[in-house]
């Protein structure tokens, strides 16, 4: 049986360290609930990153999906979409839900 003494300090008590958390030494003699809280907020606001990049892209899916050809063909002007709806929003929609993923994988 392992004791307690010798087993290494977890992350959240005073002398354990992650990758990136806890940011600076002191910090894990905060109280837990400020730390819970200010965590919080920079979850929030990596969301908020996220969302807002998802939105730029799904702005350029729609530009994308949008695009039409006009052309005269006897005398008659018509205009072509070069997508089909369907396929493209389908298509399109598949690879932007997934780009949060994509770049936070990236990240």
């Amino acid at each position: 049986m392992v004791s307690q003494s010798s087993m290494p300090p977890r992350i959240c008590e005073v002398g354990g360290g992650g990758l990136v958390l806890p940011l600076f030494e002191s910090e894990q003699e905060w109280n837990n609930g400020v730390r819970t809280v200010l965590y919080a907020i920079f979850l929030a606001y990596l969301f908020v990153g996220v969302a807002v990049a998802s939105d730029s892209f799904m702005a350029s899916i729609e530009t994308i999906t949008a695009y039409v050809i006009r052309y005269s063909m006897g005398g008659k002007n018509k205009t072509v979409k070069v997508w089909n709806d369907t396929v493209a929003n389908l298509t399109l929609m598949a690879l932007g839900s997934s780009a949060p993923e994509i770049l936070l994988s990236v990240v």
